[in-house]
């Protein structure tokens, strides 16, 4: 069971049922799809497995902070997005 996805389909649930009583116009009339979207996220979280940790990168890169590709430690620019690397102050 993943308790995050719980937690969040939960609180999406009562946000739908907030719109509901509310009755503002255009809250009203996603109320119902929130509603259902939180219980299917709640149900969900049911069938999914929980997380095994962090993902880290291969050893010699690090992740782009811009696109999350990975780029090779000595590489100021990512190779994807050109996204400028913060390097390591020693």
């Amino acid at each position: 069971m993943r308790s995050q996805l719980m937690v969040s389909g939960a609180l999406v649930m009562l946000l739908g049922a907030a719109f509901y009583i509310i009755q503002i116009p255009l809250a009203f009339a996603w109320s119902l799809v929130f509603v259902v979207g939180g219980a299917v996220m709640a149900g969900a979280s049911l069938f999914a497995a929980e997380s095994t940790g962090p993902v880290t990168p291969p050893e010699g890169y690090r992740f782009c902070r811009f696109c999350s590709a990975t780029v090779p430690l000595q590489e100021a620019r990512c190779p994807k997005c050109n996204g400028l690397q913060l390097t390591e102050r020693t």
